[in-house]
């Protein structure tokens, strides 16, 4: 018998609309079961939504390209495409969209910088960071744990990590937000323009502190990617450095954002969740997991197909873009039973897809579930009985790679003090 072609569904389906923002769970809900594979035609996307034809386009780069995974979801006006390639700088293309040869060139010298020896001697750094940035907290009022933790937090040990001047963090933090918006939101043509400076700007700054470093080295991650290039500058060269520092500046700090506030909401949305961790801190780990599945912080990634191909059933053309929904796949109840449930004894927690998978694994992962657990263990201890603070509304930045609660007001309920 011969097969025929099996067309993608297509489906009213629009990652950047509001009520998609609100709550993308319930989207996914409300989607046929038959349908892991459909057509967006308000992204120009196929979207993939289970765990196993997910797992098979990351372990497959020979037939899946990963140059769309950073490329701006709307057509880019000339003006902005114009600042964002003139004035002298060309941006380089980043590690996470580019294919082998190229990114195994990358790779292998960034992985050698970035080892477990140098992750593991952050430990005290960020447990100092964590108290500082408690100890200015009152716990005897509501407050915004975004805003006074999660963000700070991470973001201050990934500059300080790369190497970045102090007095410059708050400028590479403004940068990191038009680059969310120009590569994974939908701006107006004038916003395309406002972001592509900025992000000129950020491009030509890390530039500047390649070459600076260059003639004085520090202990820092810069300087072990030059040191590198000192052995053999045909290795990695500054271009290529800068380009290498332009992605973890980024993802160092926006994805343990959002991964340590999805966790706190997680948990504190049914306080029986906060206080079994609070009574028993080897919970931690497993709630950092849990939630990589139940809510993670990068819950969609992006493909393109080399070649036509069949996924899920469906027959896709060649340079068919993928939008691997990996928040999805953490809720495919073939390979997580009961998916609704957050349960912090899940054997198949591990399974998920949060980070990727392949020759494309997120090198920070070590670092990011490191701060998430250091920072829990440090709330628990201080704030044992925090709450939500009720009838907030939680928002979410218009894009759709990265998601967290931009505010989570808490609150230490009355009638236990912190623990120092």
């Amino acid at each position: 018998m011969t097969s025929h072609p099996v067309c993608p569904v297509h489906a009213d389906f629009d990652p950047l609309s509001a009520t998609f923002l609100a709550d993308p769970f319930a989207v996914l809900a409300s989607l046929p079961r038959e349908t892991p594979v459909f057509y967006a035609p308000s992204i120009d996307y196929y979207v993939v939504t289970q765990y196993d034809d997910i797992k098979a386009v990351f372990l497959d780069p020979e037939t899946y390209s990963a140059a769309p995974a950073q490329l701006p979801l709307v057509q880019i006006v000339p003006e902005a495409a114009r600042i964002l390639l003139g004035g002298g700088h060309r941006p380089q293309p980043s590690m996470v969209s580019l294919d082998a040869p190229a990114h195994t060139r990358l790779r292998s010298p960034t992985a050698r910088a970035f080892t477990p020896r140098r992750v593991e001697q952050m430990d005290p750094r960020i447990r100092r960071t964590i108290d500082q940035l408690l100890d200015v907290i009152d716990p005897s009022a509501p407050f915004d744990l975004v805003s006074t933790f999660t963000f700070p937090l991470p973001a201050t040990m990934i500059f300080s990590f790369v190497g970045i001047p102090e007095r410059d963090w708050p400028q590479l933090k403004e940068w990191c937000g038009h680059r969310a918006a120009l590569a994974w939101g939908r701006p107006t043509p004038g916003e395309q323009v406002h972001h592509a400076m900025n992000m000129a700007a950020y491009r030509s700054y890390l530039g500047a502190l390649v070459a600076t470093k260059a003639s004085a080295h520090d202990d820092d991650f810069a300087s072990a990617l030059l040191a590198i290039h000192d052995e053999d500058p045909n290795a990695l060269t500054h271009d290529e450095i800068g380009s290498i520092l332009y992605s973890l500046t980024f993802a160092g700090h926006e994805t343990t954002n959002y991964l340590i506030g999805n966790i706190v909401r997680r948990l504190l949305e049914k306080s029986a969740r906060w206080d079994a961790v609070v009574a028993d801190p080897k919970l931690i780990p497993y709630a950092v997991e849990e939630t990589l599945r139940y809510d993670p912080p990068v819950p969609v990634w992006r493909r393109a197909t080399k070649r036509p191909v069949t996924l899920g059933g469906v027959d896709l053309p060649e340079c068919a873009k993928l939008f691997l929904w990996l928040a999805a796949s953490g809720r495919d109840a073939s390979v997580f039973p009961e998916p609704e449930t957050f349960d912090f004894y899940r054997a198949e927690t591990t399974k998920s897809l949060a980070f990727g998978l392949g020759i494309h694994y997120c090198l920070g992962a070590a670092l990011g579930k490191m701060e998430a657990q250091l920072a829990l263990e440090a709330l628990t201890k201080r704030f044992p009985r925090l709450r939500l603070v009720e009838g907030q509304e939680l928002s979410f930045h218009p894009n759709i790679s990265f998601r967290g609660p931009q505010a989570l007001w808490v609150q230490q309920k009355q009638g236990l003090q912190e623990v120092r």
